[in-house]
This record gives C-alpha cells, sequence and structure tokens, in this order.
C-alpha cells in the first residue's frame, strides 16, 4: 500500500477519530483511576478499622486477664502474620511497646487526639500518618471493652505505598476493557469514514473523467446530508458542462454547416468571374447578386450570433419600462403584412395588459414568434396570437398559435437551441438563420418570464410567452381585436 494512499482523506478521518477517541479512552481512564484510587484508599483503610476493634478488644481482655505484654505481643504477631497488618501497641504516652515489624520499639509516635479522630458508625476510629516513616495507622477509640480507658494503645498500620497502588489490581480488567473500547470505536470509525469519502471518492473520480472530456458522469445520491446535497449539485454540474459541450460542438457544426454554403456560392460565382466564364452584363449581374444576397445572409448569421451571445453574457441592458403588450402585437402585426398572403391572422386581445421590460426586445419576440408562424402555416390557414391573464401566478400569456405545421414530440425541447430546425427544406435557407427562437428564449428568460412550445398533427403548433404582469386594465370601446384575411 503506498504512501500516496494513507494520504487520502479517508485514512486521515480515521486517524483523527482514532486520536479522539484515544484521547477520550485516556481522559475518562485517568479520571476513573483517580476516582477508583481514592475508593480503593477508602476501602482499604475501613478493613483496617474493622480489625483494629477485635484486636484492641482482645488486647483488653489479656491485660484483664493479667496476662504479661510479653506474651501479649506474642500472640499479635500470629494475629499480624494471619491477617497480614503490622500491629503496634504504644503506651498511653505514644512510647511503642510492641513493633511487628519490629522497627517502632522504644520509639515515640503521635497519637492521635480528639479532633483528629472520623466518625465511623457509632464508635470512634481515628485515621493518621506516623511522622517516622511512610506509614498510615488505624486506632479505634481508648475506651474499648470496659468503662476504664486500656493501658495500651492498639494501632494498626500498614504501608502507604500500598494503599497507593491497591487498585493496580483492576489494571488489567481496565486496560482489557479500554483496548476492546478503542477496537471498537475504531471500526465504528472506519465504517462512518467509509460512508463519508465513498461519494467524495466517486466525485474525485468523475471530476477526473470530466478532466479528460467524459462528461456524462453521475454518482449515486443517498440520503438528505450535505455529502447527499453536494452529490446532487456535482450530477447537476455534470449534466450543465455536457449539455453544454454538446450545445458547443453542435454550435461550432452549425455555424460551419451555415457558413459553408453561403462561402461555397461567393467563391464559385466570384471565381467564375474571374475566369471569363460568366460574360455579359446580364451574367455579371446575376453573379453579383448571388454574391450579395450569400453576403448579407452571413452578415445577418453573424449579427445574430453576436446578439444571441451579448444577451446570454449579459451585455445587452434591458431597460425597465412599462409596456403594452396589446401594442406591441399590434406592432408585429404590422411589420408582417407582407407575408400573409393566403393565410388567416387574428389577434385577440381582450384586456389591455403591461409588463416591465424592454419594449424593443420584447417586440423582437414577438415579431420572431410571428414570422416563425408564418413562415410555416400553409396557403389557407391561420395564424391566431392571444394574450390572457393569471391571476397565481400573476402573468401574462401570450400564445402564438399557427395551423398547417407539425413538430414532433422528441424535438419539442430542441426547438429553442441554436440552428435546430425541424425540417431544413421548408424554406429557403437565406430566409432563416436558425437564431431566432434562441433570441426568443433568451429574451424572455432576460425579463424574468418562460417560453414554452406545444405541437400535435391535428391542431397545429402553439408558442407561449409567460411575463410577469405589471398591470391589468379594460379595453376602450374604440379598441377592438384585429380580425384579417389576406
Amino acid at each position: 500500500m503506498s504512501l500516496r494512499r494513507f494520504a487520502s482523506l479517508r485514512y486521515k478521518l480515521i486517524a483523527s477519530y482514532v486520536a479522539v477517541i484515544f484521547l477520550a479512552l485516556f481522559l475518562a481512564g485517568a479520571a476513573f483511576v483517580l476516582l477508583l484510587r481514592e475508593y480503593q484508599q477508602r476501602i482499604r483503610i475501613d478493613q483496617l478499622a474493622d480489625l483494629s476493634f477485635p484486636i484492641a478488644g482482645s488486647v483488653r481482655l489479656l491485660e484483664t486477664q493479667g496476662v504479661p505484654l510479653p506474651q501479649i505481643a506474642q500472640a499479635l504477631r500470629l494475629q499480624a502474620d494471619e491477617l497480614q497488618v503490622r500491629i503496634i501497641v504504644a503506651d498511653r504516652s505514644g512510647i511503642v511497646l510492641e513493633d511487628t515489624g519490629n522497627v517502632l520499639v522504644g520509639e515515640l509516635i503521635r497519637l492521635p487526639g480528639r479532633d483528629g479522630a472520623e466518625r465511623r458508625g457509632d464508635s470512634r476510629v481515628a485515621y493518621y500518618a506516623s511522622t517516622e516513616g511512610p506509614l498510615l495507622m488505624v486506632a479505634p477509640s481508648f475506651r474499648v471493652g470496659g468503662p476504664r480507658p486500656s493501658s495500651y494503645v492498639v494501632i494498626l498500620a500498614v504501608p502507604q505505598a500500598t494503599i497507593v497502588q491497591s487498585w493496580w489490581e483492576l489494571a488489567p480488567s481496565l486496560g482489557f476493557a479500554a483496548v476492546l473500547s478503542l477496537l471498537a470505536s475504531v471500526l465504528v470509525a472506519i465504517f462512518l469514514t467509509r460512508s463519508i469519502s465513498r461519494p467524495l471518492v466517486q466525485m474525485t473520480r468523475a471530476s477526473e473523467e470530466m478532466a479528460r472530456g467524459r462528461y456524462d458522469q453521475s454518482i449515486p445520491v443517498h440520503g438528505h446530508d450535505e455529502i447527499a446535497r453536494l452529490a446532487g449539485a456535482f450530477n447537476a454540474m455534470a449534466q450543465q458542462v455536457s449539455t453544454s459541450d454538446r450545445t458547443m460542438r453542435d454550435f461550432l457544426a452549425n455555424v460551419s454547416h451555415e457558413l459553408k454554403t453561403p462561402l461555397t456560392s461567393i467563391q464559385g460565382f466570384s471565381q467564375a468571374m474571374l475566369d471569363g466564364t460568366v460574360r455579359g452584363e446580364e451574367g455579371v449581374a446575376h453573379a453579383a447578386e448571388i454574391i450579395n444576397g450569400e453576403a448579407n445572409a452571413m452578415r445577418r448569421l453573424v449579427h445574430e450570433l453576436l446578439t444571441l451571445s451579448k444577451i446570454e453574457s449579459g451585455q445587452i441592458a434591458m431597460q425597465d419600462e412599462v409596456v403594452d403588450i396589446d401594442r406591441l402585437l399590434r406592432d408585429a402585426l404590422r411589420r408582417s403584412e407582407w407575408q400573409t398572403d393566403g393565410i388567416s391572422v387574428s389577434l385577440d386581445s381582450p384586456l389591455v395588459t403591461t409588463v416591465r421590460g424592454d419594449p424593443h426586445w420584447l417586440g423582437q419576440v414577438f415579431a420572431n414568434l410571428l414570422d416563425n408562424a408564418l413562415r410555416h402555416t400553409p396557403s389557407g390557414g391561420a395564424v391566431t396570437l392571444r394574450a390572457s391573464t393569471t391571476d397565481a401566478p400573476a402573468e401574462v400569456i401570450v400564445r402564438v398559435h399557427n395551423t398547417g405545421s407539425y413538430i414532433p414530440a422528441a424535438d419539442l425541447p430542441r426547438v429553442f437551441e441554436r440552428f435546430f430546425q425541424v425540417d431544413r427544406s421548408r424554406s429557403p435557407r437565406s430566409q432563416r438563420s436558425g437564431l431566432g427562437l434562441a433570441i426568443v428564449r433568451e429574451v424572455v428568460q432576460a425579463h424574468g418570464g418562460r417560453v414554452e412550445a406545444a405541437s400535435s398533427a391535428a391542431s397545429g403548433t402553439t408558442f407561449t410567452v409567460c411575463l410577469p404582469l405589471h398591470g391589468v386594465s379594460a379595453r376602450s370601446p374604440i379598441d377592438f381585436p384585429v380580425t384579417r384575411v389576406a
């Protein structure tokens, strides 16, 4: 396994989890050990206190029976060996008379006073440490076994190191529990890091594939957390990039196709004029007319491409004015009168509706839609412009419908793409560039609206423009719908 793999996000997450878990276990274990240490000390001292009463009582009993101190000391040594404690006998002044440890005999020790005693049940037991060494001593009350005080003070002692280290008896169990907890935590950390890093790894691989030019990437989305949202955003981005790439490729192919034909015509006729193949004023005039027409078509194509590019990039600032939709529709009808030969054209706009926007570009939208409808309507057909409003949401709905044309369902989503044409043989190429509907969509979207297309073989084709409504009022009696049959 390479070092690069250990440097991955997954292993960094595992290492961070393990470090945090180990630190938490260490701190918890240290706190537990401190608490357990005090608890074990208290238990050990209580055990000594429980032993001190019967031992002191036996000494008191032997003393009342007149047993000499050496015999009492011998009995105490047997008890000390059996109980594994150290027994010290001192007189009332604190002089050590007997010590089963054979260290403090003849020494003076400080006996606990009344203030140093600690309440334990119904008796009084004094806990104190020797000043001569690291001993912890436990002595019962002086009045044990009768009302008259004993001549001897019996003290049980153990090394303080033994008390301090008593908690080590549980160390193996604590260590085993800590190891199990650490292993379980590591397994949980591995599972968590896999659930977090897996979509990130998938996104990384998909990004690398996109960098190689393969844009059709998608990763599964699970759940609703931030990782899932990131995965969803990545899929949307990949889809958008793929669409943009396909659009760009189509755009280049379409531009090349649209420019190839006029350039071929211009080159062919200009070469014929240079070679003398075209002779006479009439022939030269005809060739010049064709060259001029093709040049105009190219100029119109370039102009619309630049216009569309500027609208998409926001370089064209749309005006913010109150625009009368009915007036724009009537102006579009007047400008298209030359195209209405044999076609019935009608306008149904019962209300005066207004929107906020740029009157020039909105007028261009309806002019393009009307021009598109007229070009695809056969003689004897009908074109209808209808304006209406909706309350929720408050919108102006303009529908441009024409009979006699049909767009297949598979082509409807692409009618607003650049250069897309359902049937390239319907009209002469010089009369259209394939950019009109693309410009319509960009202008409508720039005004906060939307444009849709619907088509059926029975009823024809309808383009619907929806724009945010600014105002609506009743129409004047002299304003009546326009209906014309050409």
